[in-house]
């Protein structure tokens, strides 16, 4: 994987695993959203995710997937 260092030198380095995979918890007190269904928010992160390999960021993505798991 290239990796653009600060003074523009270039670099291979690999990337730690504990840093290729990121994991959060979204709350929400929006009443609305809060009844949205797994499906919806499926969408929200779809969205997410198209923008993320689409947008000037993409170059900083190998690959973007989203998904939700039930609690």
């Amino acid at each position: 994987m290239m990796c653009m260092l600060m003074n523009g030198a270039v670099g291979v380095v690999s990337v730690p695993e504990q840093h290729l995979r990121i994991n959060g918890t979204i709350s929400t007190t929006n009443i609305i959203m809060a009844n949205w269904s797994t499906q919806m928010w499926q969408s929200v992160l779809n969205r997410v995710a198209r923008v993320l390999t689409s947008s000037p960021l993409r170059t900083n993505f190998a690959g973007v997937s989203a998904t939700i798991s039930g609690s």
